[in-house]
């Protein structure tokens, strides 16, 4: 008898664990949309050039501070843009991390877009500007329904790729 409560018991939790694997069904995003998403980690350019130091300030300094050049740490802030044709989808003024100003500057942002072909533009500027692009990338992208696109910057290739 007990074996048979045993059997009636493991049917029942297989029953519930099979039916909570299918439903209540999830979707990341509503029917008809997208998500691009941006994500990447760049270190921006200094704020200022190096200084090489004369022998005279050398001598000043104690032993161990004794180095040739005096570099400032601090880098520029990133400015970022992510257009659709006309459409601004994101746009961010990202602060480096760090103490003194002098880590990467970090992005994770997830952008609900409507599903279909998509004109994409992603520029950045890292060199402290005003106006314009150090990097930018221009993209025809079909995004289809519950899909991601990723957008990432290539520290080695110095450019973005969008997949």
């Amino acid at each position: 008898m007990k074996l048979f409560f045993e059997i009636i018991a493991w049917t029942v939790f297989s029953v519930v664990v099979g039916l909570l694997s299918v439903w209540p069904r999830y979707a990341p995003v509503d029917e008809g949309n997208a998500i691009i998403t941006v994500t990447f980690a760049h270190a921006a350019q200094r704020v200022g050039e190096c200084r090489i130091l004369t022998q005279e300030e050398l001598n000043k300094l104690p032993p161990n501070m004794r180095k040739p050049a005096d570099c400032p740490r601090e880098r520029h802030v990133v400015r970022f843009e992510l257009h659709s044709g006309d459409d601004v989808l994101y746009e961010d003024v990202l602060v480096p991390s760090g103490i003194w100003s002098d880590g990467k500057a970090n992005i994770y942002q997830r952008i609900l877009v409507p599903a279909g072909r998509h004109d994409v533009f992603v520029g950045m500027n890292d060199s402290g500007g005003e106006s314009g692009f150090d990097y930018e990338t221009r993209a025809s992208v079909d995004v289809t329904p519950g899909r991601n696109v990723v957008v990432r910057f290539d520290s080695e290739a110095q450019q973005f790729t969008v997949r």
